[in-house]
C-alpha cells in the first residue's frame, strides 16, 4: 500500500535511487525537491519546466530515501 502523499504535493516522480521528486504549486510557479539529494530545494519553475526537470532528475539520481525523524 502506497503511503498518502505529502499535504500540498500536486505531481510526483520516483528516483531510480527509490526516492521521489516531489512538486508544490507555489503563486503559478512550481517548485520541485528531491527527497534523496535535496535538489531543487530553493529553485522555482513554470509547471511544464519544472515537470521536465523533475523527470529529468528522476532518471539518474541514485540517492537513497532519507530516513524518517526517529529511525
Amino acid at each position: 500500500m502506497q503511503a498518502p502523499w505529502p499535504d500540498g504535493v500536486t505531481a510526483r516522480y520516483l528516483t531510480v535511487g527509490g526516492a521521489t521528486v516531489d512538486l508544490t504549486d507555489d503563486d503559478g510557479t512550481t517548485r520541485l525537491l528531491c527527497a534523496g539529494c535535496g535538489h531543487g530545494k530553493n529553485a522555482a519553475y513554470y509547471p511544464p519546466a519544472a515537470h521536465r526537470k523533475a523527470q529529468a532528475h528522476a532518471e539518474r539520481c541514485r540517492a537513497l530515501p532519507r530516513p524518517a525523524a526517529g529511525q
